[in-house]
Formats: structure tokens, sequence, C-alpha cells
């Protein structure tokens, strides 16, 4: 059945627009935790760029917003060939929906304990993108960096907790930083990381079937 991705989002519910964004060279990028994170002692998670969305804003608006608010660049949406919804707990299925551009997914993510709406689910709207200049000026408090990584790094990401150092000699790379930067960190993936470690892995799987 055909749809529109609001019909999919409850009245009310807490609502973001999150990033599948890639460079030139085809590497997904993700932004590293700010100082405002509350990370593990040597670790930090990676996430897409992205945010909630304003009252009176749509979900395109809310993704250019959070691109130049976030790494001072502006990036352009992609419509995607197909839309998934994708669980908490990471299951996949896909739907039909006549937004312009389309989703590539939409994500219910569970607040983590600690956070402000514990519990609840936020409900991220990813959309494909492509950056369309170098990251300019990025707030401390939300960015420490930028990172690249390959399509197989975003597929393993769940499954596994590398340091930056390891995933550099893997064919990653910081593409920009606002501090100093312990290669020594481990990191994971969150949130829109998270759905499209998701997503690769199962359109993988599916082909290799």
């Amino acid at each position: 059945m055909s749809t529109y991705i609001d019909d999919l989002i409850p009245e009310g519910a807490e609502t973001g627009v999150g990033l599948a964004l890639r460079d030139r060279q085809g590497r997904y990028l993700f932004f590293l935790a700010g100082t405002k994170f509350d990370c593990p002692p040597g670790e930090l998670f990676y996430a897409g760029i992205g945010g909630h969305v304003e009252e009176g804003e749509s979900w395109v608006e809310c993704a250019h917003r959070e691109a130049i608010e976030e790494i001072g660049a502006d990036i352009e949406l992609l419509s995607a060939d197909n839309t998934w919804i994708v669980s908490s707990s990471g299951e996949t299925m896909q739907a039909v929906v006549f937004d312009q551009p389309r989703p590539f997914a939409l994500y219910r993510m569970i607040n983590p304990e600690g956070s402000l709406r514990a519990g609840d689910t936020y409900h991220i709207v990813i959309y494909s993108s492509v950056l369309l200049q170098p990251p300019g000026e990025m707030p401390i408090e939300e960015i420490r960096g930028v990172i690249a990584l390959t399509r197989e790094q975003v597929v393993k990401g769940p499954n596994r907790r590398p340091s930056l150092s390891e995933l550099i000699s893997e064919g990653a790379e910081v593409i920009a930083t606002a501090k100093s930067l312990d290669f020594d960190t481990v990191v994971y993936p969150i949130g829109t990381a998270a759905a499209l470690a998701s997503v690769l892995g199962n359109i993988a799987d599916s082909i290799a079937c």
C-alpha cells in the first residue's frame, strides 16, 4: 500500500531527520560526538548529521538546516529507489511512499536511558544525500569531527568496537575536526548510523541470495 511518510508516524511523536550522507568517493559521512554527549571513557559514538524537526518545518527544510548548522556545509537530497522501515532492534521492511524526494528510511529508535525522553520512540526520517562542499565551522559541543567510512565499515559497525586508528587503517578518513582527537578512541554507531548498517546489510544479504 502506498502512503506518505507522515502517515507512518503517530501524531505528536518525537521526530527528526538524519542523513545517509556520502562524499564524492562514495563513502558515508558521520559526525563524532561532541563535548555535550556523555560517552563512556575512551569511547565516542558516531551518527548521521541531523536533528529534531522544528515547529512548522518540513523534513527537507530540517535536513538542510541541520547540515548547515552542524557541519557548515549544505547537501543535496537524493530520492531513494526504496524506503525502508527500521525497527529499534534493526529489523527492516520496505514501504512505498509518495514523498519526493523519497526518504531512504524511517528509523524507529528507542531513546536510551539517561536521555530526556528515555524509553520513548524517536522517529528519524533518513534521506540519501551528497555533500556539496567541504565541512566548515562545527560547534564543538555537538561535533568533534566528521569521519568517512566505507560501506563495509558501516555494515560491520554495530557488531564491533574498533578504534579510530583501526578504521583508518581499513580505509576510513577523518575529514574534518572541531577538536583534536585521540585516535585510540573506540567508536560505535547510534541513530542513523545504526539504521543504515541494518539496511545496507539487508540489501547485501538479498543480493547474495
